[in-house]
């Protein structure tokens, strides 16, 4: 049995099959609706009921609270149609998005750096690929298996992609990439989709904060140069953490990019610091809070682990006042 879901306030519809995820059908059918985490942790994908019936799945109290669930809101990632159901959905932006393309992509270059490696993608000339800052691509593998990665780079770079990969021990795509007969390898062919999420710059001029943990960098990295490119004068403060030192894979390129923008402050943040270290120690979001007694006029951007994420969403808006709607966020959940 299969549901139909419209979304205000465009119309645009589309199937949901009988326990699938809102989320996951309307990612099928290419509609890029905004979301993160995927598992009911970060609240992006959060909507509006306006009709029909639904069953909500198990989530995190933060993404969506008892409160939210009264009021008709949903988690579309975990939230299974029950009837046909129309949608309000905050941040969607129906036809203006770029449109979700699958394509072939050629491997340029693989740089492995400690546990984790850069991967740079040959794109067909034509027709173009265009994303905005700060989104992502699925990595299409045999069997129907799919792999998330945020695009590093700019959009004006129309001829590639970078990806910032961790090594996870016994991990699918980790194996092909890492192994010692790594299928990964300059000149392979490869199949994406994309581009995906809504982790994106929002039109304003308050000034950003914002926090990565590990390869949380990568979507970071592609909203810094966007900036850059497009001239922008916005604050921004990026704070990167880490366990250890070589963890911050890109330190040169973050200090490099952040010397090209007019108001920008960094920092790395190390919680199990190597032997020297005279940096900043411990937890990002506890070095937030410390430099920052009011965010009411800021927006804070967030990427990397869940429990980072969690925790600094929570303790931004009740402790130092960040509005929640000026709270974006890209929760990386490993996958094997």
């Amino acid at each position: 049995m299969s549901y139909t879901v419209t979304l205000a306030p465009d119309q645009t519809a589309f199937t949901v099959n009988s326990g699938e995820p809102i989320l996951a059908a309307a990612k099928r059918q290419n509609l890029n609706l905004p979301h993160s985490c995927q598992n009911g942790i970060c609240g992006q994908c959060k909507a509006d009921l306006i009709s029909g019936e639904v069953e909500q799945g198990p989530h995190a109290e933060l993404a969506l609270s008892s409160e939210e669930a009264a009021k008709g809101k949903i988690l579309m990632c975990c939230c299974t149609a029950k009837s046909d159901v129309q949608l309000k959905v905050p941040g969607y932006n129906g036809a203006d998005a770029p449109p979700v393309k699958t394509l072939p992509v050629r491997v340029c270059s693989v740089d492995i750096r400690h546990d984790m490696a850069i991967v740079k993608l040959s794109l067909p000339k034509a027709p173009p690929f265009v994303f905005w800052a700060g989104q992502y691509i699925d990595l299409l593998l045999k069997d129907n298996h799919t792999r998330s990665y945020s695009i590093a780079n700019s959009p004006a770079q129309t001829d590639m992609l970078e990806l910032h990969i961790r090594k996870r021990e016994g991990g699918l795509f980790s194996g092909m990439l890492f192994g010692e007969e790594a299928a990964v390898k300059e000149k392979a062919i490869m199949r994406i989709r994309g581009p995906l999420g809504t982790f994106t710059l929002q039109e304003s001029d308050k000034p950003m904060v914002m926090l990565a943990t590990g390869t949380g960098f990568a979507p970071i990295q592609s909203l810094l140069q966007h900036m850059i490119d497009t001239g922008s004068r916005r604050p921004v403060h990026l704070y990167w953490g880490a366990r250890k030192a070589a963890d911050l894979y890109a330190l040169p390129a973050a200090e490099a990019l952040l010397a090209q923008l007019p108001d920008a402050k960094f920092t790395p943040v190390l919680s199990r610091p190597d032997e020297g270290w005279n940096g900043a120690r411990g937890y990002i979001q506890a070095h937030v809070a410390a430099d920052y007694a009011d965010l009411s006029g800021y927006e804070v951007y967030a990427c990397g682990s869940t429990d980072m994420i969690e925790g600094a969403q929570k303790h931004l808006e009740n402790e130092r006042g960040l509005p929640p709607e000026a709270f974006f966020s890209d929760a990386f959940s490993p996958a094997v």
